[in-house]
Order: C-alpha cells, then structure tokens, then sequence
C-alpha cells in the first residue's frame, strides 16, 4: 500500500528540465522517507511533495532525505536561510556538501569526532552509511519483515514506522548524551585515564597560597599513596591550584569549564559518572555544591558504590541578619547516607551535634580534621628601627561582609598615628575604596603569606565576622607577629589569651583598638606571648597526627562489599 501511495506521489512531480533547482533537488529527494514523515500528503492526489518541500524554504519540517535535516544545518550555518532565495537544501546540493558543510540530523558530530579520533566528515559519512544501511534493511530486508510481522500481531507497533525516518545512532542521541560523553572525555584525558585512590570534589581552586583543607589532605595521604592517586575535580569554576596546595603529582580536572553551558541536571549525572569513574577508596566533597545538588538525585545510586564524606565549614550570615550556609542546608539532607561529615573547628561539629541531636552511636561520625602548621614557616623578626617609624597593621582577606572590611576601616580611622596595609581578593567596593581613610594603604591580592614583607608588621589585626580554623591564622600564628582577632566560630581554638589577643566584643571597634594599643605599648613583651601561640601550636597540630588521621579514615575505612 505504501509503494502504491508513493508511485502516485511521484506521478504528481514535475518533469525535468523545467526547474534546474527542482531537477538537482529531485536526484536526492527520498519520496518514501519524506511521505513517512508528511501523513497528510499520502492521500492527496494533487500536491507534488518536493514542490512542496522547495516552496518551504527554511522552514521545512519534514527533510528530504535520512541523511540531512534542515534545523541542524541552519544552526550550523545560519547564513543559509537568508542566501540565494532558493531552499537550502538545494544550496547544500550544490555548493554547501562540496565545502564540508555539515547537515547531519545527529547532535554533536563536531564534539563527538573530537572524542572518537576521527574528522568531522569522516564521521558524517559514517553516520551516513550506517543509516542508509538500516534504511534499506527495514524497507526491503529481514529487518523489516520481523517489523511487518510485529505489527500484524500489534498493529499499534505500525504506528511507529515514521520513526524510522529519524533513527538514534548512540551515543550521538541528545545533545545532552552528546555533551556528556564529551565531558568525560575531557575530564578523562585531563586525568590521564587512570583510576585514583583519592577524589577530592572542590567548589573552585579557591584564593590564597595556603594549603587550606584540601591541601592538607592530599599532603597527608601522600605519605601513604603516590601524590598521582590523588584527583581534584573542580566543580563550580575552573583554573589551576596555586602552587604548594597540591604535590607535584596530583591530577586536577576542570569540570566546570567541560560542563560550561550544559543544562544542571546533565552536569549533575556527569559529576556523577566521573567520579565512579576513577573507583576510589573515598571521596571527599569540600563546598562543591553541584555535588550536593547530584545528591538529590544521585545519592543513594552513588552511595551504593562510594565512600563519600562531606567537608563542612562555618555558616554564613546574611545581611538581614539570618545564617544560611552548606551545614544549615545539607547536613540532615544527607548525613544518614554519607561514611562521615568532617569539618575544621570543634565548635562546628558540637553545634552539628548538638542541633540534629545526634546519640553516642552517630555522633562519632561527625570528626574534626585539625588543620597541621607548617612548621618550616620561619619566625619572623621585627625591622630594627621600627622605633624610627609608624606603626603597621597588616590585614588581609576578601573583600566581603563577613571579613568586616568596614570594621577594619573604622578601627584605622580611630588610630591616625599607625598605618593600616590591607590585602585583599577581590574587585575592591567603591564604597569602601571611597571609604578608607588616609592612613589605610590598599596593597591589592598576594598570592602566599611568604609573599609579604612581614618583618614590617607589627600587629596582625583579624575581624572576621563568623569563621571556622581560618588557615591564614594557622601561618600567622607561626611567624610570632602579634594577632588580635575577633573571637568567632573556630576562631578560640587557636586565640587565646596566653598567645594572642582575642577581642569578644567582636562589633565593637574600639575593643580592637585597645587590644592593638597593648601590644604597641609592649613590642618586646606581645612577640613573647606570640612565640607561645607558635609553641602551642607545633604541639596541638603536628603533620603526622593529622596523616595519621586522615589515612585511617580514608584510606582504611573502606566498607566491606563496596569494590
């Protein structure tokens, strides 16, 4: 019945030499392939199809032959729909498949060519043939007989012989499929192809020189494993650690740039797939929320196969005065099926406790990693004629709410006869550039404490609002320069009076210029006390206790059944 309605159709068309666009359209025009896909014209008796086809320009619905599809040449090569007044497709006959342009219905060929080692039109034509082949199987061969006899049995199988028109050639399916496989190539290949002991899910490579917790972990477990079984991925944005936070040797994988423009979900079952991928002895997610945001979807899936524990530092309060942050939001979410929630401070960990009442048995899963000193950091000796000059504050941070830039501000302006260098992150505020006074010199971002002149520095003056075990208090503590510090969060476990100067009264600018007017009244007196937050230090936050620690938890803590 279908080649009947097809010979009628072609009785319609018009002879050649009439039309040298309709003539070179005719040669290719797929009457049966276009007729599956137009139902209305199979019972018409007056419409020619592929004038028709012609006359809609641009806008054709149906394509004339399996191997080309209107939309996706014109997204590839948009001029076309407005070129020479004929259709494009007789524009791609003629001129546009001689210079390699491409009409391919299959999503991604440029990507997926890139990950399958082959040119573009090397894959075209093999797409091409592939589709061809399957065509004249299902019209003529076994294919399309068992496909007959389906659809005497259930005729509504019939129904989807039009589908046949369009058939999916994997992994060039959807586009999202297509950016998926892409990704992980590249993700792959940024990885070396190789498996990992270690996966270290990261927000971003984050600002500063230090080690930070990352950092921490992979110089711990390195002690144990090749620096190489150790993978970063960076979730959010991309780049490249600073130099130190890793050691040499350790893979980092910008996901971010690979999932640029791909729709959330896709990137989250990308995340997903890469890290089953490297079949690790644990994962470790530091603040990368799209692993958080997979979770929903992917938690229990992943879990069946992964250790996965969740770095977690302090929360943040807005300006409205409410605290939001990763432990308020996906701490209930998801501790019953994470291996553990490891975070940075004491007092964050008991306020976890504490809040989700966690008994005896659960508790111990929620551990405090205490960040290691370096201990190579050398003390740092005051300039010799500080006496002949004024005295200097170093503060440094982003510049944000929660590091109190204007608190800082305040403090300079309340003591005109000191200077106050600050350092900071980001594009700083016109407000607050407007702000500063003039004994406040902006000194712009650093890369790595080191970096500083700090035998300058006098007084090391901290204001965060909230915080957990800031690291850059951890490298300060070890150079002897005096700190005063707001007393917040994790900020008591390493400020306290016998080392340091902590102010309580942490809204108050006034009470950090009186804790900086002590230590200015008594240089000799406050690197004495400074020495002893560095001995305190070096006993409480030893390298090898920290290994030791991190390598039992990840490393030997691997569930039975998992691998």
């Amino acid at each position: 019945m279908m080649d009947d309605v097809v010979t009628r159709a072609k009785r319609r068309m018009q002879p050649a030499g009439i039309d040298p666009d309709y003539d070179v359209a005719y040669e290719h025009f797929d009457v049966m392939h276009f007729l599956l896909q137009a139902h209305g014209l199979q019972s018409s008796e007056r419409i020619d199809p592929l004038r028709l086809f012609l006359r809609n320009g641009a806008d054709a619905k149906a394509s004339p032959e399996i191997n080309f599809d209107m939309q996706s040449y014109l997204e590839r090569h948009p001029e076309r729909a407005k070129g020479s007044g004929r259709s494009p497709y007789v524009d791609w006959l003629t001129h546009g498949r001689a210079a390699g342009e491409i009409a391919d219905p299959a999503p991604g060929v440029e990507k997926m060519a890139h990950v399958l080692g082959l040119e573009v039109g090397e894959l075209v034509d093999e797409l091409s043939s592939i589709r061809l082949d399957l065509q004249h199987r299902l019209r003529t061969g076994t294919l399309g007989e068992v496909f007959a006899r389906a659809a005497e049995v259930e005729p509504l199988i019939g129904e989807v012989w039009a589908m046949t028109t369009n058939p999916n050639l994997p992994p060039l399916v959807w586009r999202d499929t297509v950016e998926q496989v892409a990704a992980m190539q590249s993700c792959q290949q940024q990885a070396g192809f190789a498996t990992a002991r270690l996966v270290l899910v990261i927000s971003d490579p984050r600002w500063g020189g230090g080690r930070r917790m990352e950092g921490h972990i992979a110089h711990a477990l390195t002690r144990h494993v090749e620096p190489e079984d150790i993978v970063v991925i960076y979730t959010d944005s991309g780049g490249a650690a600073p130099s130190g936070r890793f050691p040499a040797g350790v893979r980092e994988v910008d996901l971010a740039g690979a999932v640029q423009g791909m729709k959330r979900n896709a990137s989250h079952r990308m995340l997903i797939e890469l890290i089953r991928s490297f079949r690790a002895d644990a994962v470790v997610n530091i603040n990368a929320r799209l692993l958080y945001e997979a979770l929903e979807t992917y938690g229990k899936a992943l879990l069946a196969s992964e250790r996965l524990y969740l770095v977690q530092f302090c929360n943040e309060q807005q300006a409205q005065g409410h605290w939001v942050g990763i432990p308020l939001r996906f701490f209930y979410r998801y501790f019953d099926l994470v291996d553990g929630v490891l975070t940075d401070s004491e007092y964050l960990a008991s306020w976890l406790r504490e809040r989700h009442q966690l008994g005896p048995e659960t508790e111990a899963r929620v551990q405090v990693l205490r960040a290691p000193v370096d201990p190579s950091i050398p003390v740092v000796l005051p300039e010799e004629q500080r006496d002949q000059r004024r005295p200097q504050i170093f503060w440094a941070g982003r510049w944000d709410r929660q590091k109190r830039v204007d608190l800082a501000l305040e403090v300079a302006r309340r003591m005109p006869d000191v200077d106050l260098r600050m350092w900071g992150e980001a594009v700083l505020s016109a407000g607050h550039v407007a702000e500063a006074p003039d004994n406040v010199r902006l000194e712009g971002a650093y890369g790595h404490l080191s970096d500083l002149d700090l035998s300058a520095a006098d007084v090391w003056l901290y204001t965060s609002a909230w915080d957990g075990v800031p690291s850059q208090l951890l490298e300060v503590g070890m150079t002897t320069i005096p700190i005063v510090g707001s007393l917040v969060g994790g900020t008591g476990e390493l400020l306290d009076e016998t080392g340091a100067w902590p102010v309580r009264d942490v809204e108050n600018p006034d009470a950090y210029v009186a804790a900086i007017r002590e230590v200015l009244s008594d240089p000799a007196g406050a690197r004495r006390r400074a020495r002893d937050l560095r001995q305190r230090l070096l006993r409480e936050r030893t390298e090898e206790a920290f290994s030791e620690h991190v390598s039992t938890l990840l490393l030997d803590g691997r569930r039975e059944g998992r691998r």
